[in-house]
Protein backbone atom coordinates (compact mmCIF):
# COMPACT_ATOMS: atom_id res chain seq x y z
CA UNK A 1 0.00 0.00 0.00
CA UNK A 2 1.40 3.66 -0.80
CA UNK A 3 1.05 6.43 1.40
CA UNK A 4 0.71 10.00 0.48
CA UNK A 5 2.62 12.72 2.64
CA UNK A 6 2.17 16.37 2.55
CA UNK A 7 5.00 18.73 3.83
CA UNK A 8 3.37 21.07 5.45
CA UNK A 9 5.33 24.41 3.87
CA UNK A 10 5.86 23.46 0.54
CA UNK A 11 3.18 21.39 -0.18
CA UNK A 12 5.47 18.79 -2.24
CA UNK A 13 4.48 15.33 -1.58
CA UNK A 14 6.09 12.25 -1.24
CA UNK A 15 4.74 8.54 -1.83
CA UNK A 16 5.75 5.60 0.95
CA UNK A 17 4.77 2.29 0.61
CA UNK A 18 4.11 -0.15 3.52
CA UNK A 19 5.97 -3.43 4.03
CA UNK A 20 9.00 -4.79 2.17
CA UNK A 21 11.20 -2.55 0.28
CA UNK A 22 12.37 -4.09 -2.78
CA UNK A 23 14.28 -1.09 -3.91
CA UNK A 24 16.45 -0.86 -0.93
CA UNK A 25 16.98 -4.75 -0.04
CA UNK A 26 18.23 -4.88 -3.60
CA UNK A 27 19.89 -1.31 -4.06
CA UNK A 28 21.54 -1.01 -0.69
CA UNK A 29 24.41 -2.76 -1.12
CA UNK A 30 25.75 -0.27 -3.66
CA UNK A 31 27.43 1.94 -1.35
CA UNK A 32 24.06 2.51 0.60
CA UNK A 33 22.52 4.55 -2.80
CA UNK A 34 18.95 4.47 -2.10
CA UNK A 35 19.27 5.26 1.44
CA UNK A 36 20.98 8.70 0.87
CA UNK A 37 18.11 9.39 -1.83
CA UNK A 38 15.53 8.57 1.11
CA UNK A 39 17.45 10.79 3.57
CA UNK A 40 18.60 7.99 5.64
CA UNK A 41 22.28 9.02 5.53
CA UNK A 42 23.16 6.86 8.66
CA UNK A 43 22.14 3.79 7.48
CA UNK A 44 23.66 4.57 3.59
CA UNK A 45 27.05 5.55 5.83
CA UNK A 46 27.38 1.75 7.82
CA UNK A 47 27.31 0.41 4.25
CA UNK A 48 29.81 2.48 2.62
CA UNK A 49 31.64 1.65 5.44
CA UNK A 50 31.11 -2.21 5.72
CA UNK A 51 31.65 -2.00 2.19
CA UNK A 52 35.19 -0.73 2.52
CA UNK A 53 36.34 -2.79 4.86
CA UNK A 54 34.79 -5.65 2.30
CA UNK A 55 37.23 -4.40 -0.23
CA UNK A 56 40.09 -3.43 1.47
CA UNK A 57 40.61 -5.07 5.15
CA UNK A 58 40.91 -8.91 3.23
CA UNK A 59 44.41 -6.96 1.52
CA UNK A 60 45.43 -6.30 4.71
CA UNK A 61 44.82 -9.81 6.57
CA UNK A 62 48.03 -11.75 6.78
CA UNK A 63 47.46 -15.07 4.80
CA UNK A 64 44.60 -16.23 2.46
CA UNK A 65 42.39 -18.15 4.55
CA UNK A 66 42.45 -15.73 6.72
CA UNK A 67 41.17 -12.88 3.97
CA UNK A 68 38.69 -15.25 2.75
CA UNK A 69 37.21 -16.05 6.07
CA UNK A 70 36.98 -12.14 6.73
CA UNK A 71 35.54 -11.59 3.58
CA UNK A 72 32.72 -13.76 4.03
CA UNK A 73 31.70 -12.46 7.69
CA UNK A 74 31.90 -9.23 5.90
CA UNK A 75 29.24 -10.43 3.39
CA UNK A 76 27.23 -11.90 5.75
CA UNK A 77 26.81 -8.67 7.26
CA UNK A 78 25.80 -6.69 4.37
CA UNK A 79 23.32 -9.14 3.81
CA UNK A 80 22.16 -9.32 6.73
CA UNK A 81 22.18 -5.06 6.85
CA UNK A 82 19.70 -5.17 3.09
CA UNK A 83 17.63 -7.76 4.55
CA UNK A 84 16.78 -5.72 8.18
CA UNK A 85 16.78 -2.43 5.53
CA UNK A 86 14.52 -4.45 3.23
CA UNK A 87 11.85 -4.85 6.73
CA UNK A 88 12.36 -1.39 8.36
CA UNK A 89 13.32 0.75 5.29
CA UNK A 90 9.98 1.85 4.25
CA UNK A 91 8.97 3.31 7.75
CA UNK A 92 12.51 4.65 8.54
CA UNK A 93 12.14 6.60 5.12
CA UNK A 94 8.96 7.81 6.59
CA UNK A 95 9.90 8.46 9.91
CA UNK A 96 12.48 10.90 8.46
CA UNK A 97 9.76 12.43 5.97
CA UNK A 98 7.79 12.88 9.31
CA UNK A 99 10.73 14.68 11.51
CA UNK A 100 11.13 16.57 8.17
CA UNK A 101 7.61 18.72 8.22
CA UNK A 102 5.49 15.90 5.73
CA UNK A 103 2.43 14.49 7.44
CA UNK A 104 -0.23 12.31 6.37
CA UNK A 105 -2.53 13.88 3.42
CA UNK A 106 -5.57 12.29 4.30
CA UNK A 107 -4.95 11.74 8.29
CA UNK A 108 -8.49 10.39 9.14
CA UNK A 109 -8.12 7.90 5.99
CA UNK A 110 -7.64 3.85 6.13
CA UNK A 111 -3.92 4.29 4.64
CA UNK A 112 -2.59 6.54 7.11
CA UNK A 113 -4.10 4.54 10.08
CA UNK A 114 -2.60 1.07 8.27
CA UNK A 115 0.73 3.22 8.20
CA UNK A 116 0.74 4.43 11.25
CA UNK A 117 0.34 1.01 12.96
CA UNK A 118 3.34 -0.63 10.34
CA UNK A 119 5.71 2.01 11.07
CA UNK A 120 4.99 2.26 14.53
CA UNK A 121 3.90 5.90 14.75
Amino acid sequence: MRVALRHRGTGKIKLVDTGWSWSIFLAAGFFGLPLYLRGLSFWGTVMVITWCLRLFLPTAAGSLANAAELQLYLSLAIGGLCLYLGFKGNGLSARHYIACGYEFSDPNGTEARFASEEWGL
